[in-house]
């Protein structure tokens, strides 16, 4: 096409560009192509003009394009279509819309079409599912290892409390090897254990009700604290949301201030407020010793780190996966630690400026004001 084409103001066009006008005999053929398709076909401009689709693409793909060219010149519609090509030696999937150029007496004399290359997005699409595959047959075959080592694990601990009770020879060396061999049962079990919840947590869907925030929050507690030795307030509210993916976060959070906090009687705030449009933001201070860097990674930057236990990988991932997001931070001089997560929902019900709610059987927190409950 050079520059004195009636069609040269396409060569301006990033995208491949045609024309297709009608000979004698009232068949569309090519009339022009811009150099932006060209470029892309790899082949010279007089391997098209004159010719019709059927005749420049073999098979059953020239045919195809032959029947939509013929359709919008019959109708005057505009329309697309999608066909696998072969364009520069490589089949590529290209959608094409076809524009009619309509006279004053309502002929059609021209078609312009415009294609784009849909091959990478396919391609892309394509390359998520088979990860996806994968990733779940990765996790189907870890959660079958995990199961199957549970067995051994506790023939080992079994081992050890039968050689405890049948030894003879009980010096210290000899006691100390079996209390070594039962720490490490007990922790390959405890690895295990997290193993299988990661799996679990992964395999969480999405569901939406509608429920009470302190009656949720207060129910892991009663399960994970069920002496009441700590203390724990919430923020009043009922929201929608899903209760699971939430319950979920919310217990492992807890259970690691728990377990970490190293405080006879921690005393523990759980907020809700708001978040971004359509989400919420969920806000747990504690008093404990705080978070250890490599938990601090696992959350902060999705760094997995085995010190810190598979559960705040897969919590990570789990809030992560739903367009939620997961920031932890220490308070200054060990006087604490702070959560914050997002997750899909909304308030139902409640107030941002209601007071706060006591757990049930546990002593009221001495610090906290419910008029700041949600600037933590």
């Amino acid at each position: 096409m050079t520059s004195q084409h009636p069609y040269s103001e396409f060569d301006l066009v990033a995208a491949p560009v045609f024309v297709l006008e009608f000979n004698k005999d009232g068949a569309p053929v090519y009339a022009a192509f811009n150099k932006y398709g060209l470029k892309k076909s790899g082949r010279p401009l007089s391997d098209y003009l004159g010719k019709t689709a059927q005749e420049v693409y073999a098979q059953a793909y020239g045919r195809t394009a032959y029947a939509h060219h013929c359709a919008a010149r019959d109708t005057g519609i505009a329309m697309s279509y999608q066909l696998d090509l072969p364009v520069g030696g490589i089949t590529r999937n290209i959608r094409t819309t076809l524009y009619p150029d309509i006279d004053e007496t309502g002929k059609v004399t021209r078609l312009v079409g415009c294609s784009t290359d849909l091959s990478v997005e396919r391609n892309a699409v394509e390359a998520k599912v088979q990860f996806d595959t994968l990733a779940a047959e990765m996790e189907q075959f870890v959660a079958l290892a995990a199961h199957d080592l549970r067995a051994p694990m506790r023939q080992i601990s079994a081992i050890a409390d039968l050689l405890r009770e049948d030894i003879t020879d009980r010096t210290a060396s000899n006691l100390e090897l079996l209390d070594a061999l039962n720490k490490i049962a007990a922790k390959t079990m405890n690895l295990v254990t997290d193993v299988l919840q990661h799996v679990e947590i992964a395999a969480v869907g999405n569901t939406e009700t509608v429920f009470s925030f302190p009656a949720l929050c207060f129910d892991i507690c009663d399960t994970l604290d069920p002496n009441k030795l700590h203390n724990v307030t919430t923020a009043s509210a009922t929201l929608r949301a899903d209760r699971t993916v939430l319950q979920i976060a919310l217990c492992n959070m807890i259970e690691n201030t728990l377990k970490h906090g190293n405080r006879a009687r921690l005393n523990i705030r759980i907020d809700v407020r708001e978040g971004p449009a359509g989400m919420i933001e969920v806000v747990l201070t504690d008093d404990g010793n705080g978070f250890s860097s490599d938990a601090l990674s696992v959350m902060n930057h999705s760094r997995f780190r085995a010190e810190s236990g598979y559960g705040l990988f897969a919590v990570k991932r789990l809030i992560s996966a739903r367009g939620g997001t997961l920031v932890a931070q220490n308070l200054p001089n060990g006087t604490g630690a702070i959560v914050r997560f997002t997750l899909p929902g909304r308030y139902v019900g409640g107030s941002l400026k209601a007071d706060d709610q006591a757990r049930p059987g546990a002593e009221q927190p001495r610090t906290g004001n419910s008029g700041h409950r949600h600037s933590a």
